[in-house]
């Protein structure tokens, strides 16, 4: 019996422990994340983005990013790295990937649409496929194919369960 019991608390206590990690993973990490996120609610943000989906397509490809005139290239850059940014988070566990994905999938998935030409572009103009936005062509891939309302319930199933746990009866 007191073999029994010893286990159990061992198990109880491994448990509270995971759970203890896990908050406090999420604690350290909050801050980082709603500051990610904070540039993309701001009207300076949104109207530099839209105006790259309006006039990106008017300039020839082969600019790359680079050769991109002015106001334009700090515009691309601008959101192309803010994605890239994000992209990193999520795909380096730093943030929860559902989460960033399911915030971001509309605009990242069209802006990485808009500029992809270029960024192809700005590659071959600096002669290496992989130097130049690489994390976020891999975040805009993987959230391509991701499935948003399944991603969405999962986040709510998660929300629910830890509420469940954290509201006394």
């Amino acid at each position: 019996m007191a073999l029994l019991v010893a286990l159990a608390a061992v198990i109880t206590s491994s448990i509270l422990t995971w759970r203890a990690l896990r908050l406090n993973h999420n604690a350290n990490h909050l801050p980082i994340v709603l500051d990610a996120l904070k540039a993309q609610r701001t009207a300076d943000f949104t109207r530099k983005e839209a105006q790259l989906w309006e006039e990106l397509p008017r300039q020839d490809p082969a600019l790359g990013f680079m050769r991109l005139p002015e106001p334009l290239r700090g515009h691309a850059f601008d959101i192309a790295c803010y994605y890239q940014h994000l992209g990193c988070l999520a795909e380096y566990g730093v943030a929860d990937w559902d989460f960033i994905a399911v915030q971001v999938e509309y605009r990242m998935l069209r802006t990485w649409s808009c500029i992809e030409p270029y960024v192809r572009a700005e590659r071959e103009i600096r002669g290496s496929e992989t130097s130049f936005l690489n994390s976020y062509e891999r975040f805009a891939g993987r959230v391509r194919q991701l499935d948003v309302a399944a991603a969405t319930e999962r986040l709510y199933r998660r929300g629910r369960r830890r509420e469940t746990v954290a509201t006394p009866e």
